[in-house]
């Protein structure tokens, strides 16, 4: 492989000669230099995490919610007892 590119579908390295991609089948796009493809793949893997911690906080939130409701009704039944 003299040349290399990233295929913009699955984000794999690929020869710059191939006319699709070996690993998913799509068809190769014109080749930019590799570190402007470096910095589109980096950067959708970064709001994928940014979006998936993002998730995670709203469902930690949830359950810290739903804790909390059942603590509340704990103590206000042991209060009444």
């Amino acid at each position: 492989m003299d040349k290399v590119s990233i295929c913009h579908s699955c984000g794999r390295t690929i020869d710059s000669a191939f006319p699709y991609c070996p690993w998913c089948g799509a068809a190769a796009e014109t080749v930019s230099p590799l570190t402007e493809q470096f910095d589109e793949v980096f950067n959708r893997l970064e709001s994928m995490q940014k979006e998936h911690a993002q998730t995670r906080i709203v469902r930690m939130e949830t359950a810290l919610g739903e804790i909390e409701r059942e603590l509340s009704l704990m103590l206000s039944g042991s209060h009444t007892a």
